[in-house]
Parts: C-alpha cells; structure tokens; sequence
C-alpha cells in the first residue's frame, strides 16, 4: 500500500502547475481587547488640544460603521475578528463566537493542518506493480496493477512517466489487463455533503486513491463550417467509459446554447450534447465530473500505454488489489504538499482538497485505509492541542461545499495565528494564500491602495454566503494584521456587494497595518 513519502523523490511536474511564491510569517499570542466607544471625543480646551483617538480605537469605530451603514444586510448574519499578531491586540470583533458556514474557507484548517500533521515536504506516490517475476523477455505475464496513492496533483503527463519507465526497461507487452487497487483509501465517490445537490459540475467530483486529472475531462465542441450544419466533438481523453452523442446544429453567429443530459448506465457515463452553437464561434470547451475515478484512472494508464507501444491483451479494467509479494515496477510521485496548496487554496480546487484531506488520515501511517473520519478525528485533535477553542466547529469536508461545515470567525482566525506561529507551516501556508489584486481569486479584487499586494486572503463563496480570511502587512511590520470577515443569509444577487463590503474592510485593515491615518 503506497504511503506518504518524505524527502526528495523524483517525481516529475509540468511547469504551468508549479506557483513561485515565498513569504515569512512570525507569531503573536491572541489576547483580547476592550472596543471603544464611536462617540466623539470632550471638546478640548485652549491650552488643551483634543487628542486624537487611538488608531485601534478609530478602526474599530470604522468597520463598525462600514456594516452598520450596509442596510442591504439586514438579516444576514456577520462574523468578524481582526488581529493584530504583531502586539496580540484584539482590534474588531463583531459576533466572534457564531458558527457560520465559512464555504470554501474551510480549505484554511484543511491546509493548515495537513501542513503541520504532514509536513510540507511530503509526497503521495503512484505506482505499477506486476506479480512477482512476472516480467520475462518483454513482456510482463498477466495483468499490471496501478496503486493509487492520492496523488492529488496527478495529470496525464504522470502516466505518460509510468509508461514510459516501463518501455525503458524493455517492456512491450502485457499479457494481461490494468487493474486498479485504489485501496489505500476505505472508498471511492462523492466527498460527505457532496448529496445536498445533484450538480453535474467540474468543482463536484468523486475522490479516490486512484485518481487523475482532478477526475475531469473535457469536450470540445466545434461548429461546422456552413451555417445550418451538424456541431462535431471530441472527448479528452477518449477513454472508452465515457460515452458521448451530438445533436448540435450550427446557426449563424457567435452565440453557444449548448446542453447536455449525463447517465451513469453500465459503468459508463453517458453524454447527450443538444442545442446550437454559432458558426463564428470557434471552439467551446466544456469540463466535467467523472463518475468512476479509479476506472478512469486505469483506463487512461491503458490508452496512454498503447499510445507508448505497450500492447495489452485485455483492454477492460479492472479494481482489484494488487497481489502478495508483488514487484514494484514504476512509480511516480506528487510535487511537495507546499506547492499542491497553493491550487487550493489560490484557486479554491475543491478536489484537491477532499484527496489532501484524506491524506492526512495517513499521518500516523498505520497501515490502515485513509478515512474521512479518521482524518477530521486528526484535524480536530490537531486544533484543540493547539488550544484552539471549538465549541460550535463542525467540519464534514475539507472544501467546503454545501451547507455541513460550521466555523465561528475567532476560530478562524485563531487557525490563522496558529498557521502565523509555527515555523514549520508559515511560510509555505502564506506562500498558498491569494494576493489582492495580483494573484488567484484575489487578483481583480483590492488592486489599488493599501491592500494591493499587502493583503494575503483565502475566499469563500456559496450561494448566500461569502468569506474573506487573511493577514494584512505593510512596509516595515514584522508580523501582520489577521482577520475573517464571514457573511451568510443574503439573497444571491448581493454577492458582489457584499464582496465589496469585504474588500473595503480589508482595504481598512491593511491601512491599518500600514499606519495610514483614517480619513476624516
């Protein structure tokens, strides 16, 4: 069974996944501070100048009033907590102890925790195995076993890796067929609350040990030449499970009204492809859910091993495990768990986040299966040695959809402090986290004034529910501001108002940071 390896092993990654980014984060204890009133200040005398009021005293007053003045919200419920790490004082605190639904801000403890239970260093293996002295001439006699790992960074070029170590060593043909031991977690398919909607979505997939390509796969769609022809298509990877017909008529135009009905019917997933798309239009690309990860794994080892010239005999796979005293014959392995969270929680996969989550029930490497259970037993263990007060938490996932997860803003941002103070995760947790206005679901948000560049946050988004949790720094701070701003019960179409809301205050915060006086 594969299990986490540490070190420098040889695995191999494309360039386009890799994100270059490092930061240094230091540590300030959580203390708590008594708000001020937003009254204004005794009329001062001749020989006796008013005296502005403190900096924490006006920010508070500020992001008061900043909600307060956000009628629109009348209903919703609002979490925040700021932070200062650099002097331990509590600087805003608005419904502290709510349990709220964070949505993807969930990934904060998922990452944090599987940095500090894992360490940033580790790797999740993939591997071919043959039985034992199997491999005669060049052939291997009988079938090729693929053990997942739970790799969740394993793309197409992998396999292509595996196969290719396999011609290396002379090998041309299988007598047998692929099968796939996905055994090293205790089951495959949708994550718990994956249930609450039936969304045939790419950010809604399975999880396995055997999986690959964020258990996605795309279908372009093209128009044909003339107006008044039939759309064509094409599935990558042509993977004989998935199944895909087209009744698609080309109009005039640029428009694209394509629909498509999915069937799980016999192991395959079935695709209908109705609608039109304009002749102008170009390509369309669509990306979808797989619906069986491990045998979408193995059959596209299978088709990548035929593409490399290593025929098989039998071309249907198979789960199974792999036999005793089998030979390991390949393997590849995953980038470290410092680069894999930074698609996390830059780019919210929620994918990724379900297969490291699993992961970290391997921390003990007991030999058994990786659970959910066993994993959210670990994670909250993790939190509450850390003195980390969870009365009200409830973690089901670890990415955050739909409506399971439970989080108060103290303890997220207490999870942020604890990120900040140990040295062993800060840096690469911070390294992960979005840039306002330059990079990840930040980068069109907060790209002018003080927070530009200075504000480090992971987002949330649900419908009804919006989260903003992060550090805000500035020139000359060792240690920044933390904050978690959570927003839940408003309609869905004030979403980009509460964004704003969101950002003003984290603009508010980041001044802060930097000294910049309020303005009158």
């Amino acid at each position: 069974m594969p299990r986490v390896t540490l070190g420098s092993p040889r695995g191999r990654r494309t360039l386009a996944r890799r994100v270059a980014l490092a930061s240094l984060l230091a540590a300030a204890p959580l203390s708590l501070w008594a708000l001020v009133g937003v009254d204004g200040p005794p009329q001062a005398s001749a020989a006796a100048p008013a005296k502005a009021p403190a900096p924490a005293a006006s920010l508070a007053a500020d992001l008061e009033a900043m909600i307060n003045d956000a009628r629109w919200l009348s209903g919703s419920k609002v979490g925040v907590v700021v932070l200062d790490l650099e002097s331990g004082a509590r600087l805003y605190e608005r419904n502290p102890k709510v349990p709220l639904n964070p949505a993807s801000n969930i990934k904060v403890v998922t990452t944090v925790a599987a940095l500090g239970l894992l360490g940033p260093e580790a790797r999740f293996g993939t591997e071919v195995y043959a039985a034992k002295d199997a491999v005669r001439g060049d052939a291997v006699q009988g079938d090729l076993y693929l053990i997942g790992g739970g790799d969740p960074g394993l793309v197409t070029e992998d396999l292509y890796n595996l196969a290719g170590d396999l011609r290396d060593q002379g090998i041309r043909k299988i007598t047998g067929r692929v099968i796939v031991d996905s055994g090293y977690f205790d089951g495959d398919g949708l994550p718990p609350g994956f249930d609450q909607k039936d969304e045939f979505a790419r950010y809604r997939t399975p999880a396995s040990a055997a999986s690959v390509n964020f258990n996605t796969f795309v279908v372009k769609m093209r128009p044909a030449a003339q107006v008044g022809g039939a759309a064509t298509h094409t599935v990558v990877p042509p993977v004989p499970m998935i199944k895909a017909t087209t009744d698609v008529k080309t109009v005039a135009g640029r428009s694209d009204k394509v629909e498509v009905a999915h069937e799980v019917k016999d192991g395959a997933l079935h695709l209908t492809f109705t609608g039109t798309i304009g002749v102008d239009h170009g390509t369309s690309s669509y990306r979808y859910p797989i619906s069986d990860a491990a045998r979408y794994t193995g059959e596209l080892l299978a088709l990548v091993l035929e593409q490399q010239g290593i025929k098989l005999a039998k071309h249907d796979v198979k789960l199974g495990a792999k036999p005793r005293g089998a030979e390991q014959l390949a393997i590849v392995r995953s980038a470290p768990l410092s680069v894999l969270i930074r698609s996390v929680n830059k780019l919210s996969n929620n994918y990724m986040a379900e297969q490291i989550l699993r992961l970290v029930d391997t921390a003990d490497e007991d030999g058994l299966p990786a659970s959910y259970a066993g994993a959210l037993a670990k994670v909250r263990a993790y939190l509450e040695g850390a003195s980390v007060d969870l009365t009200g938490f409830t973690m089901t996932n670890g990415s955050g959809l739909y409506d399971t997860n439970r989080i108060t803003a103290e303890q997220l941002t207490r999870v942020l402090a604890l990120a900040h103070d140990d040295f062993r995760v800060a840096a690469d947790f911070l390294a992960s986290l979005p840039i306002a206005g330059a990079e990840g679901t930040l980068r069109r948000r907060m790209d002018e004034g003080a927070a530009a560049r200075w504000v480090r946050a992971k987002t949330g988004t649900l419908d009804g529910v919006s989260s903003l949790s992060g550090y805000a720094g500035a020139p000359g701070r060792r240690r920044p501001i933390a904050f978690t701003i959570l927003v839940n019960g408003f309609d869905s179409w004030k979403i980009g108002k509460v964004r704003r809301l969101q950002d003003a205050i984290a603009e508010r915060i980041a001044a802060e940071a930097a000294g910049v006086p309020a303005a009158p």
